[in-house]
C-alpha cells in the first residue's frame, strides 16, 4: 500500500503541541514522530493516505505561518523511511561503501532521503533526527560507490547549499566504523 507522510517543524514547542493536536483531530492520520527537538523546536510527522496527509499538513500550515520552520508532504513515500521511525532497517550489512548526509533541517533531510532511496541503488542503515545534533537530520546509506555518488547528485539538485550541511562517502569502511554504524 502506498503511504504518504507529512511533517511540520515549529520554532515553538507549545504551539507545536497545540497544532499537532489540531491536525490529528482534523484528518485521519497517524502520528509516527511527535516531540521536542533541538534547539527549542517541535516536530510532528504523520502518516496516512494522500488526502488525509494533505488535509492535516495544510491545516497546520494555515495556523502558524510565522513559527513554521519547515514542512513537507511526501506521497508514495519509500516504506523504508516509515520503518526507520520505528528503528527498523531492512539491512544491517555494509555493502561496498557508506554515504552520510547531514541536513540543516529535519524536514529537508527526510525529503532528500526519500529522493536518494528512490533514485539510486542504496539502502538506509541509520537515521538520526535532531536530538542532540542541533536540529539536523543525519542519515547513513550503503551501496556501491557509484550509486551513493548518484544519490548525492540528486540531493544537490533539490536542496540549496543552505539546506544541506555536508556529505561524505567512505569506500570500504573499517571494521570499527561498521560496528559503530550498525
Amino acid at each position: 500500500m502506498n503511504r504518504s507522510i507529512g511533517a511540520l517543524e515549529f520554532r515553538s514547542i507549545s504551539k507545536g503541541i497545540e497544532i499537532s493536536d489540531q491536525i490529528v483531530k482534523k484528518a485521519n492520520v497517524e502520528i509516527i514522530y511527535c516531540r521536542t527537538i533541538c534547539p527549542g523546536k517541535f516536530l510532528i510527522i504523520v502518516t496516512g493516505d494522500e488526502g488525509a496527509v494533505d488535509e492535516a499538513i495544510d491545516h497546520g500550515k494555515s495556523q502558524v505561518a510565522r513559527i513554521l520552520v519547515d514542512s513537507f508532504k511526501l506521497h508514495a513515500v519509500s516504506p523504508v523511511i516509515i520503518d526507520a521511525f520505528k528503528n527498523k532497517y531492512v539491512t544491517k550489512e555494509i555493502i561496498d561503501a557508506i554515504g552520510v548526509v547531514e541536513t540543516n533541517k529535519v524536514c529537508t533531510g527526510i525529503v532528500a532521503l526519500d529522493r536518494v532511496l528512490k533514485a539510486s541503488d542504496v539502502r538506509l542503515i541509520k537515521m538520526q533526527l535532531a536530538q542532540c545534533i542541533s536540529g539536523r537530520l543525519v542519515f547513513t546509506i550503503t551501496g556501491p560507490v557509484s550509486s551513493i555518488e548518484y544519490g548525492f547528485l540528486e540531493i544537490k539538485n533539490i536542496l540549496s547549499e543552505n539546506e544541506y550541511s555536508n556529505t561524505a562517502i567512505i569506500p570500504s569502511p573499517s571494521k570499527e566504523i561498521k560496528k559503530y554504524l550498525i
